[in-house]
């Protein structure tokens, strides 16, 4: 399993900028837990979601996980720029 990050502009899926797989997201669900607690925004291996507004909201629930990914850095770089992001589930 693999869930790709990819940027996303102008509704689409552009260049790779990270890939998480089965051990790294096993470290990650809670955060992901969170957000969509947060957001309602569901990342899962297996389908498709955009993230543009709540991407502050994301680095905040990884971060407090303190766990040790370039994952963070991906996305505070994609925050910092204005960019939004999809994962892309297999």
């Amino acid at each position: 399993m693999a869930l790709d990050v990819h940027e996303y502009r102008d509704g689409r899926m552009g260049q790779l900028l990270f890939q998480i797989n089965d051990k790294v997201y096993g470290a990650l669900q809670p955060a992901f837990d969170k957000f969509r607690r947060r957001t309602g925004g569901f990342i899962d291996p297996y389908g498709d979601h955009i993230v543009d507004s709540g991407l502050s909201i994301l680095i905040s629930e990884i971060a407090e996980l303190k766990v040790k990914t370039d994952l963070l850095t991906v996305l505070e770089a994609c925050r910092d720029e204005g960019r939004a992001i999809i994962f892309v589930g297999d």
